[in-house]
């Protein structure tokens, strides 16, 4: 088991001596392991955690994904599928495990009752303003209008149908990306104008944190996209979705479950981290794989994504297929996927602190030193260097500088600016500490 040590690392450019070292914004469960599954079930839900709980393998939050209502977006549990939400709240939070709900912020025109309540009171988005109709948007979930949150009725009315949930005392919300159709409905009859995307987004995002912070405190967050550019390599206000100043644990979107999925979330990570997003992860295994067992999602695949999840602020794993480590027979699976885990739970400490000054500063607690092969610092004292192909081998161009003592094997070290090519296996990965830090001296179980 890996000790956890509690070290206060803070950036080389704040004085402690002169200056209190600022404080993070997110509770500590932000950072832990989460999991979830596609379209689970309360027999599923719980069954997933109780699996990693009984291979002793930490679960901070699960996801309860789409679709849990009985509708897009009733906010009512379905029952069929989850016949007692309160029992199952309950005995996740009693085993230690948060609790958060898949949303987006519409209703689709198969809702009875509310699509046509919020219709008739002009509470959605329209096309333009010559409209008199709501625009009908088609989704990944069917077809359906925005939410106009210029409308203060609309977002109280909301609220109420929220509240019954919030009731439950969830952890927060998945906030997923139909806010993007608001390029296909920009027009806010409330405020009387067209809304840019962005600024539609920000309203969505900063509504189901504000309010559900206000309702059950500031133990609360939500998960959500900071850039996610769908494959392409770009960045910017075109690609961003929630707001900075309240996204400390986002996700970068849906990648495939192969390597080049791997490096797909690794360029959303790149531009997130140059947009000046302070947290997030991606979905261990990549989200796309349908196929049970799963077959583009190989053990391999699965222990690098594993890994860097490990040496990202969020570690999450779930999606498509299966993704638990014991899904593969082979028990090394679950025992490397196992001792990242407890990696990743020894350096919180680390994390929130160098988070915190990062968010001060108002960037990413993920800097990236060279992007074709997605090299990064994760906070000043830990240098990673991603495995984004099948094998082994990996060539590591160190940063200036320091020189940087191998994780894994203390006894290994390279001069800053050195280049090397290592083997790296599998219950390995390329993370390097600079040397004459305060990780240097810290006890990770490595």
């Amino acid at each position: 088991m890996i000790t956890l040590l509690l070290i206060a690392c803070t950036a080389d450019t704040h004085d402690t001596a002169t200056a209190q070292a600022p404080e993070a914004p997110w509770p500590d469960w932000a950072f832990h392991h989460w999991v979830w599954e596609d379209e689970s079930t309360q027999d599923s839900a719980l069954a997933l955690v109780d699996g990693y709980l009984e291979r002793d393998i930490d679960v901070g939050a699960i996801i309860i994904d789409s679709p849990w209502e009985t509708g897009y977006n009733t906010f009512e549990w379905d029952l069929e599928r989850f016949p007692d939400p309160a029992g199952m709240i309950d005995e996740l939070h009693d085993k230690g495990v948060r609790v958060f709900l898949w949303i987006v912020p519409g209703i689709n025109t198969d809702v009875e009752g509310l699509y046509e309540t919020a219709a008739a009171n002009d509470w959605f988005m329209k096309g333009d303003a010559d409209d008199t109709e709501p625009e009908v948007v088609s989704w990944w979930k069917g077809e359906g209008s925005l939410i106009d949150y210029w409308n203060e009725d609309a977002v109280a009315w909301w609220h109420g149908l929220m509240q019954p949930v919030l009731d439950l005392g969830i952890d927060g919300w998945k906030c997923d990306g139909l806010d993007f159709s608001a390029l296909l409905a920009p027009y806010s009859p409330a405020a009387g104008r067209e809304v840019e995307r962005l600024e539609y987004s920000h309203a969505y995002y900063r509504d189901f944190h504000d309010h559900t912070r206000e309702v059950l405190g500031d133990d609360r967050i939500l998960t959500a996209r900071p850039i996610d550019n769908y494959g392409a390599d770009l960045g910017g206000d075109v690609v961003a979705f929630a707001p900075i100043d309240i996204t400390w644990s986002g996700w970068v979107g849906d990648q495939d479950a192969t390597f080049d999925g791997l490096q797909a979330a690794l360029r959303n990570f790149y531009w997130s981290s140059e947009y000046g997003y302070v947290a997030f992860g991606s979905d261990i295994g990549g989200y796309r794989d349908e196929d049970d067992p799963p077959q583009g999602r190989t053990s391999e695949l699965l222990l690098r994504w594993t890994q860097l999840g490990a040496f990202s602020p969020v570690m999450e794993n779930g999606g498509g297929g299966l993704h638990h480590p014991w899904a593969w027979e082979d028990p090394e699976v679950t025992d490397v996927y196992r001792d990242f885990v407890e990696l990743h739970y020894a350096l919180l400490p680390y994390l929130n602190a160098q988070g915190a000054v990062a968010f001060d500063e108002g960037r990413s607690l993920m800097r990236f030193v060279t992007k074709p092969d997605y090299t990064y610092l994760l906070g000043e004292d830990l240098f990673i260097a991603p495995m984004i192909e099948e094998g082994t081998e990996r060539t590591v161009a160190f940063p200036s500088g320091d020189d940087w003592i191998y994780l894994f094997d203390r006894s290994q070290s390279w001069s800053g600016g050195a280049t090397e090519t290592l083997q790296i296996p599998l219950d390995e990965y390329p993370a390097f500490i600079r040397a004459g830090s305060d990780l240097e001296g810290a006890d990770l179980g490595r």
